[in-house]
């Protein structure tokens, strides 16, 4: 659940930048609530959305109206490995929506600041940044949460320096997933630590556990696929109706080779309609979805949960 907002790893960020003269990025505030709730934010990588990012935005919905705070453009900007995402960018809405319940009937806003223009704000910098260009009244964050240039400042800080500025501030504990990894069959539970984390759900996705990182997200892992890329259809290998695509029609991270049980989601403007049961065939350059019939198959819209490992 925690997030660096800062680059201990940043070739050339050599130089402290002091408060004063640290660069305030060109965004927009954000807009108030139609209910006139103050607005409080939540800080995070949000990349999995899983159970601990949700608690966060519960914490912040009980202060305010919610929203997320996540910074785009680290890979680029600290030259990490692209990678895929692990919620598509399509379905991070979705997914906000499903909070609501959590979050007193709010659905999370969702906020995304560019992180080459806060990367070298120390930590009093970037709190003034989140009250003076965000407009936030309140801020939210784990208790692993570090954030500032060199991620100088800890959770702890985050809090004095919050209220200092007249910010009610509020630190979340981690959510442990010891329950959870006791039945998970693939994650050697040492190697990992032992709180919800975007890392934990990555792991089980390539280990094909698809199972464990639906405990961890609290909800089924959504494939998304660009349903213009299907490249083949006909009859599958055990009945039904299949489309294949190649696995870079992927929107986000699918899960190790294999094959998997799988639910259609139902679309919105049917919402009576029976869930459709699939097989999806993952393999090192294709991703293959069989559903029942070719009507099923017509409905596809590229989302496909996934619920179990084929055994």
């Amino acid at each position: 659940m925690g997030a660096v907002c800062g680059t201990p790893n940043a070739a050339s960020a050599d130089a402290e930048v002091n408060v004063a003269d640290a660069a305030r990025p060109a965004l927009s505030p954000i807009p108030k609530s139609d209910a006139g709730d103050k607005t409080v934010v939540a800080l995070g990588k949000f990349d999995a959305m899983h159970r601990g990012h949700r608690e966060l935005a519960r914490a912040a919905s009980k202060m305010g109206a919610p929203h997320l705070v996540s910074f785009g453009g680290m890979a680029e900007v600290l030259g990490w490995a692209p990678k895929l995402n692990v919620v598509a960018e399509t379905d991070r809405a979705r997914v906000r929506a499903t909070w609501a319940e959590a979050c007193g009937g709010k659905v999370p806003g969702e906020v995304v600041v560019p992180f080459a223009d806060v990367r070298r704000m120390p930590p009093e910098a970037f709190v003034a940044f989140l009250k003076d260009t965000l407009h936030v009244s309140g801020i939210v964050a784990g208790s692993d949460y570090r954030f500032g240039f060199k991620a100088a400042g800890t959770a702890e800080a985050l809090a004095q320096i919050g209220e200092a500025m007249g910010l009610d501030v509020t630190i979340v504990d981690l959510v442990p997933s010891g329950e959870d990894d006791a039945k998970s069959e693939t994650l050697e539970t040492k190697a990992y630590t032992a709180q919800v984390s975007s890392t934990r759900v990555r792991a089980c996705l390539a280990a094909g556990d698809v199972e464990q990182a639906a405990r961890l997200l609290g909800r089924p892992h959504r494939l998304v696929l660009d349903a213009s890329q299907a490249y083949a259809s006909g009859d599958g290998a055990s009945g039904g109706e299949t489309a294949t695509y190649p696995t870079r029609a992927a929107l986000n991270q699918y899960p190790a080779v294999g094959t998997y049980e799988g639910v259609l989601p139902v679309p919105e403007e049917t919402p009576d309609a029976k869930p459709v049961r699939v097989t999806v065939r993952v393999t090192e350059t294709e991703v293959a979805v069989t559903a029942p019939s070719a009507a099923d198959l017509a409905a596809f819209a590229g989302g496909v949960d996934l619920t179990a490992r084929a055994r």
